[in-house]
């Protein structure tokens, strides 16, 4: 390539707003962008024909992901630096792609993704690598909220003195809680990942499923009143979610009324993805004519 294409592709990527810089086959840093200088707060200058690209990302020195594609190092020492972190490049041979926290970068931190690929001559050898970063913060903040979400609808759940249980867009028991043990006797080992919650209600299998299941499969509000016969209603409360009372003889030394609702879980599109059903036991008190439960 010639000095003039050179300058060529050099003030192309310097306009880039990809943070992006190359290190040759000894490791030294032979271009390091503008974007890249603002997200670290390391110029150019101070790190060009240096091997201390590091000290844009770590407090002390270590290899940078580039630095080990030059190596052709081997994934076991991928590994030791980017555990559980990276992959490979999913079009480009030879290289890597990592995400990363780093601590160091704005305020409070950054989470960046990161992919270096290797450059090589004519004959094959490699001579150089490009890495280029992105700020994937807001991406991982809303991950971390989402599995923060999920991990505390886990413990309300679990907590909750009602009998509670959650099924997926499968009709898969996701939520089992030990309120829900002990009324029905079945663990949540036993129900979780599961599609036959039928089974801790009754003695044979129905065809139109739990309450709940009928949510998940938006069934009309016919089929649920047909269901449930009088004893089933549409949620005063809550769109879609229905309300029954039953009679279950096999709860109990003399069986127990239990009344239940169960409601449609949303994405943020609206699109039912589950259901959630909770169960408050009535005790003995209200008659036990027209069962249809454990028969």
């Amino acid at each position: 390539m010639t000095d003039a294409a050179l300058t060529d592709a050099a003030r192309i990527l310097d306009g880039s707003p990809v943070p992006t810089f190359v290190i040759d086959a000894s490791k030294v840093v032979v271009y390091w962008n503008g974007a890249l200088a603002r997200m670290s707060g390391v110029p150019a200058a101070e790190v060009l024909g240096t091997q201390q690209q590091w000290r844009a990302f770590y407090p002390e020195p270590r290899p940078v992901l580039a630095d080990l594609v030059v190596e052709g190092a081997a994934r076991s020492v991928i590994e030791e630096f980017y555990r559980g972190k990276y992959r490979p490049a999913a079009h480009c041979p030879g290289g890597w792609e990592a995400e990363d926290f780093f601590p160091t970068f704005g305020r409070q931190g950054r989470w960046l993704a990161f992919s270096a690929a290797p450059i090589a001559n004519a004959q094959g050898s490699i001579v150089g690598c490009v890495e280029t970063l992105q700020d994937i913060s807001g991406r991982k903040e809303a991950e971390i909220s989402r599995r923060e979400a999920v991990r505390q609808l886990g413990e309300m759940v679990a907590g909750s003195p009602v009998a509670t249980f959650v099924l997926d867009a499968q009709c898969r028991v996701t939520h089992w809680n030990r309120a829900c043990e002990a009324l029905t006797g079945f663990s949540a080992a036993e129900m979780i990942g599961k599609s036959e919650t039928w089974r801790a209600f009754y003695r044979h299998e129905t065809r139109r499923g739990v309450l709940a299941e009928m949510i998940v499969r938006g069934a009309p509000g016919e089929e649920v009143a047909d269901r449930y016969a009088d004893r089933a209603r549409p949620s005063a409360l809550v769109a879609n979610a229905f309300e029954a009372r039953d009679f279950f003889p096999g709860f109990g030394p003399r069986g127990k009324w239990l009344h239940f609702m169960a409601a449609p879980l949303h994405d943020i599109h609206g699109k039912v993805v589950g259901a959630i059903e909770t169960l408050v036991d009535l005790g003995e008190a209200l008659p036990a004519a027209n069962s249809n439960a454990l028969l």
